[in-house]
């Protein structure tokens, strides 16, 4: 029993110790087993995040790379891909900056849609834990690392397998979830970014209209055949063709009747709102017959062009025919267009081919149809012809280079091709040019100016031996569009070989839209990607200028200038034949014409071969400095036997004619032409040759009395009131500010230039502003002809007005306020010839007296008489304007009154006239500096040159105008500043100064420019200016209140006093004076105490603004101490009327007190006194005085040729030639003035007349 019981304890130990080693063992393979199934459901997990992620990311990056630029197709491979960013010092370098197709900069194109990553989106987990704990594998390793963890805690506890199977359930289930969502998120995200991109990327087809144009081709193809062939002719009729080739002559031209297809559309959305680009894809396949019926096929005509080249002459000639067949086209083309509120709504279309286009044909110069052969299968002909249509074609309509259409302009009837306005480009210098080769030679530089590249329009000087040349030159070019890009190529000049490219520099001539005037810019010389140097220019746009449409419909015509852009053509002429020999023109001539301008050829026609009637239809444009003198000429030629017929002409006499409907003029000798010409404004600034003067016919003179109820725009304040006088729209001048007023009272008069009756005045009262832009209070329209008025001989006579006049102001859109009280008059020009026009009239007597001494007979007496009859001619010749007047004529036409030509001498006996200046050139001691004229008593610059000078010998070549009232008395001052906006007062802004006699300067720099010296504000530098001058008399009777007489500076001795009145208890007195001038205290003596006769013997001087109303007043008073007032001893009025120039009065006054009298001694210097701006119109002193009247002369600031102060170059004659003077005329100049005009010494404002 024992040994039993022994043995089943010992087995059922056995047995229990197996049960739990294998529940151990279950339990260690369970664990196991649970750990292994976590870690392939975390890693399945994991694997499909990362999975799903991936997908997303790489989807929305593909994506994004294909919207921009868009996908390559097979067919249109001309997009070019962004270089991949380079590593510079081991860092990325930033992405350059990628031009779109719509036109658009962005730095990098993932940044524009960098918002919509799914990335980007922010979760609970990624808000709280930081960047480097979060991720996708951090995410999964926490996955699989609970899941083992919960299979060994199973295992742990006892679990078995079904456990295990429940966490495999739930792992998979996150894993299915997980990737769900990861695909319904990628959907929602295909969905909406293919909806973003759907139209930048997928082209539209055009089958619609490639259907209709199936069934419309085979309509218009004829008609389309025969115009091609007449318009071509006509061209080739003038063609120029070397010999033995006689003409050239389109026999047949079809494209065959498969039509052009347009392949795709691409519409790009996000552009400008006034913007639409589009890209069309087009082709021209005709040799394609892959879809064509049979029926197409059966009837299908191949593109064919036949060029007939005529060899010989007469009847020994032949024509050869020159075949191109099967051409064959495809491009892809960008479209840009560019909307505007007005009609038509388009302003301009602008088309670039997006890469270079896809062209084949097949060339027959020989055998024609039968048997001729394809060139092209020659070695290098048919890249070399495709290169060179891709060189002639590729700066005009490749990418980036664009051809733009203003079709709004077109639409106006104005050609495509007309200047818009004109380009000045001031070259100063280049730096650092090189030269490229490893010899080290040195370079003779110039610049070569051009549009987008294409021929040369102007070109500087050549510097010799230097690699940093200076110019300074000023070039003038024509602008069509502001589209195009202003290029500069410098060139090396050499005299064997051809000159070498050094670079080229551009600039966008868009950049002027928004600023017409870029100084000191520096532009980079490249060289096939490489910097090569730098080149410093200016560049000022000036546009024509056009009529303004006024509210109610009418036309406001454009200022009347004297500079512009003249567009002239020679349409067609006829009866060619009568103006050569008989017979000679039997067989047909081949004319062209030359055009001229002002003697120099500015184009040649092309020849029309074998034809009496050509027609050319050539325009041609010119920028001309001087309308009034410019002179149109148009030879006609034959290629054969010269000068056929010519017609020459003033240029305003043929705008005139065609302005009356007239546009055919007879030839000399014979023959007639058809002539357009059409005259464009252009307000040209600070050029030379640029700006022609434009003579006045007289001034007006007005009045301004005050305004009443003025409309007050500050919010806090009143206004500062001014008037100022518009002529054409141009500023001719100004009054002064009053400050704070809303009922001003000026008193003040003001002159302005006119120069034709027609011309709109404007009477504009302005607020001033300090800090921003003056602002219009109201104007008040006149017509200059009212005032300006012809007698029966056709001269402007004076017109004054005396009665007062009131105008109520008025502002477009708002209601009329305030008024304004004026009167107007009018004084002519005396009508004088200028140099030119005494050349001509010298010239013109040259000649007879030639003619009639070639033509003298060789007997002494009749040689005599025939030198007596000469010499009566030319003496005859001498206008006369009692006796050239004549009354309208018959044909109604108005009678131009004569030109007088006046001596020197007789010019500048007229005291009031008109004073042209013209700057010509500085030598200055610093750059940067402004010139600044002002005359008499002005208080704003009459003129101001354009722009700062440039280096150490600036060129201005700038003409301004003054009416000088009283020229004996007349006093300039010049100033150099730094400042373009500065009043006289203003001394803080003047580096140099100069005052002087404007007579003597005027006979100094009348014949030939004068050096005026300048006194600098720091000593030792240097500063002079030469100027030239021109004085036209006017026909005015001044006023006695405007002259120099009725103003000027009252200096005062007060010298003593007898028997005042006692004002002490001791019977003394301690008497002081006041003088008060026009209510206005101006001046105080000292005190002499305890005495009733006291002598002061003290001097003063006060300015006096107008001497007959001026109300000038003593008073005497006690002198007290302490708070009370002083006491009065009494008073009397001063008699100013009674004062002479330059001469001492002595007056003894009678106080009104209780008794005394007080001795005066007073003397009145005449000169005009300098206003000032303050509360209201007061002169210059410690006064304020009211009521008094100041005359302002000339022009307002920043006048010159109307408001803008422009130059005169070649146009205005009389600068370039200048009167002719005698020598005593010089010799004169130091007797007038004992200073010398030309040394610099600033006179006091103060010394006497």
């Amino acid at each position: 029993m024992t040994s039993n019981g022994s043995a089943n304890g010992k087995s059922q130990s056995r047995l229990g110790m197996m049960r739990g080693l294998s529940s151990n063992a279950s339990n260690v393979v369970t664990g196991t087993f649970g750990a292994a199934t976590g870690a392939v459901s975390g890693t399945v997990g994991m694997v499909g995040s990362v999975a799903g992620k991936a997908v997303d990311v790489a989807t929305l990056g593909q994506m994004k790379s294909e919207r921009s630029p868009p996908p390559r197709d097979s067919r249109w491979d001309m997009h070019r891909e962004p270089e991949p960013a380079k590593e510079v010092d081991g860092e990325k370098a930033p992405k350059k900056k990628l031009r779109r197709a719509i036109g658009a900069w962005i730095d990098n194109v993932e940044d524009e849609y960098l918002d919509e990553d799914l990335r980007d989106r922010v979760t609970f987990l990624e808000y709280y834990l930081k960047d480097k704990l979060f991720g996708d594998w951090y995410h999964n390793a926490a996955v699989i690392f609970i899941t083992s963890f919960v299979s060994w805690l199973i295992a742990r506890l006892g679990g078995g397998l079904v456990w295990i199977v429940v966490v495999m359930a739930f792992a998979s289930t996150y894993y299915r979830t997980s990737i769900l969502r990861v695909r319904h998120r990628v959907r929602d995200d295909l969905t909406r970014e293919s909806a973003l991109i759907k139209l930048e990327t997928d082209a539209e087809t055009m089958e619609w209209l490639n259907s209709f144009l199936i069934k419309f081709w085979a309509i218009y193809l004829p008609t389309l055949n025969a115009t091609v062939i007449e318009t071509t002719n006509q061209v080739l009729s003038g063609v120029k063709t070397p010999p033995p080739i006689d003409g050239l002559a389109l026999k047949r031209f079809t494209l065959g009747t498969k039509p052009p297809r347009i392949d795709l559309v691409r519409t790009y959305p996000k552009t400008e709102e006034d913007v639409i680009v589009m890209d069309w894809g087009f082709s021209f396949i005709p040799n394609d017959t892959e879809d064509l019926t049979s029926r197409q096929l059966k009837n299908k005509i191949n593109p064919l062009v036949e060029l007939q080249v005529r060899v010989g002459k007469g009847v020994v000639s032949a024509g050869m025919p020159i075949l191109v067949q099967d051409m064959a086209f495809r491009g892809l083309m960008q479209v840009k267009l560019k909307l505007v509120t007005s009609f038509p709504h388009i302003q301009t279309v602008s088309l670039s081919f997006l890469g270079a286009p896809y062209f084949d044909f097949v060339l027959k110069p020989i055998g024609g149809e039968t048997f001729g052969f394809d060139i092209n299968i020659l070695p290098g002909l048919e890249s070399f012809i495709k290169s060179m249509v891709n060189d002639t074609i590729g700066p005009m309509l490749y990418d980036p280079n664009t051809f733009t259409l203003n079709i709004q302009q077109m639409l106006a009837g104005a050609p495509a091709d007309a200047s818009i306005g004109v380009l000045a480009v001031t070259i100063y210098s280049a730096r650092g040019l090189k030269t490229g080769d490893m010899l080290g030679n040195t370079v003779d530089p110039y610049v070569k100016i051009s549009l987008n590249g294409r021929e040369e329009l102007a070109r500087t000087t050549v510097k010799r031996d230097t690699s940093s040349p200076r110019w300074n030159e000023t070039k003038v070019v024509l602008v069509t569009s502001l589209t195009d890009a202003l290029t500069m190529e410098v060139l090396d000049f050499n005299d064997v070989r051809k000159d070498r490219s050094l670079g080229t520099a551009t600039f966008p001539l868009e950049a002027l839209e928004e600023d017409p005037e870029k100084e000191n810019v520096i532009g980079k010389i490249l060289n096939n990607g490489k910097e090569r140097g730098e080149v410093v220019f200016d560049a000022r746009f000036f546009p024509t200028l056009a009529g303004k449409t006024l509210e109610d419909g009418t036309v406001e015509p454009p200022p009347l200038l004297n500079t512009g852009i003249v567009r002239f053509t020679l349409h067609q002429a006829k009866d060619l034949e009568l103006a050569v020999k008989k017979g000679f023109a039997s067989g047909g001539l081949s004319p062209f014409a030359v055009y001229s301008v002002d003697g120099k050829d500015v184009h040649t026609t092309t020849v029309m071969k074998r034809t009496n009637s050509p027609v050319w239809d050539e325009a041609h444009e010119v920028l001309v400095t001087n309308k009034q003198r410019t002179t149109l000429l148009f030879t006609i030629k034959d290629s054969g036997s010269g000068t056929i017929a010519t017609y020459r002409a003033k240029l305003d006499e043929i705008i005139a004619q065609n302005e009356k409907g007239n546009d055919w003029f007879k030839l000399s000798p014979a023959g007639r032409a058809r002539i357009s010409a059409e005259f464009k404004p252009v307000a040209v600034k600070g050029l030379s040759r640029s700006a022609g003067y434009v003579r006045p016919i007289g001034v007006l003179r007005f009045h301004f009395y005050k305004a009443t109820d003025l409309r007050n725009l500050e919010t806090v304040g009143k206004v500062d009131p001014y008037v100022r006088v518009m002529v054409n729209n141009y500023n001719k001048n100004r009054s002064v500010t009053i400050h704070g007023e809303l009922n001003p009272e000026w008193d003040e008069v003001v002159y302005g230039t006119v120069t034709a009756p027609d011309e709109k005045v404007v009477l504009e009262v302005m607020d001033a502003e300090s800090g921003g832009k003056d602002r219009s209070l109201g104007e008040v329209v006149l017509n200059a002809e009212s005032f300006v008025k012809k007698n029966e001989l056709g001269e402007y006579v004076e017109f004054i007005d005396s009665a007062t006049r009131s105008g109520q102001l008025v502002m477009p859109g708002r209601a009329p306020k305030g008024m304004l009280y004026y009167n107007v008059s009018f004084f002519p020009c005396l009508n004088i010839m200028d140099a030119e026009e005494i050349e001509e009239e010298q010239r013109a007597k040259d000649q007879a007296a030639a003619a009639a001494l070639s033509a003298a007979p060789s007997q002494d007496g009749n040689q005599k008489d025939e030198k007596k009859s000469v010499k009566e001619t030319v003496n005859g010749d001498k206008p006369d304007a009692t006796a050239a007047a004549k009354p309208v004529d018959a044909e109604g036409k108005e009678v131009v009154a004569p030109k007088l030509n006046l001596s020197p001498e007789e010019l500048f006996n007229y005291d009031s006239g008109l004073l042209v200046y013209k700057i010509i050139e500085g030598n200055f001691a610093r750059s940067d500096l402004f010139v600044q004229f002002f005359f008499d008593d002005f208080l704003c610059p009459d003129f101001v040159t354009a722009g700062k000078s440039h280096g150490s010998k600036p060129r201005f070549d700038e003409v301004g105008d003054a009416l000088i009232r009283e020229l004996e008395w007349s006093k300039m001052h010049i100033r150099l500043t730094n400042k373009q906006r500065s009043l006289r007062d203003d001394e803080d802004c003047v580096v140099a100064s100069m005052t002087g006699s404007t007579l003597a300067h005027l006979k100094q720099g009348f014949n030939q420019p004068a050096t005026i010296n300048f006194v600098s504000q720091n000593p030792g530098e240097i500063y002079t200016l030469k100027v030239l001058f021109r004085y036209i008399p006017v026909l005015m009777t001044l006023d006695p209140f405007e002259s120099h007489n009725n103003q000027g500076f009252i200096s005062v001795k007060v010298v003593d006093a007898t028997n005042l009145p006692a004002a002490d208890r001791r019977g003394k007195s301690d008497p002081y004076c006041v003088f008060e001038l026009n209510g206005v205290k101006a001046y105080k003596t000292k005190v002499i105490k305890k005495t009733l006769n006291p002598a002061w013997g003290e001097l003063f001087e006060a300015p006096v603004p107008r001497l007959s109303s001026t109300k000038f007043a003593v008073k005497v008073y006690d002198w007290d101490m302490g708070p009370s007032e002083d006491d009065f001893l009494g008073s009397s009025p001063i008699d100013v009327s009674r004062l002479e120039p330059l001469k001492t009065d002595t007056q003894i006054l009678t106080l009104d007190g209780k008794s005394g009298q007080i001795r005066l001694e007073m003397r009145f210097k005449p000169e005009y006194v300098m206003r000032t701006i303050r509360g209201t119109a007061t002169l210059s002193g410690t006064f304020a005085v009211p009521g008094r009247v100041v005359t302002s002369v000339a022009g307002a600031p920043m006048k010159g040729v109307g408001m803008v102060a422009g130059g005169v170059g070649k146009g205005a004659s009389f600068f370039r030639h200048g009167f002719k003077s005698k020598d005593k005329d010089k010799a004169s100049v130091a007797d007038d003035d004992n200073s010398s005009i030309l040394s610099g010494a600033a006179h006091s404002s103060k010394s006497g007349g």
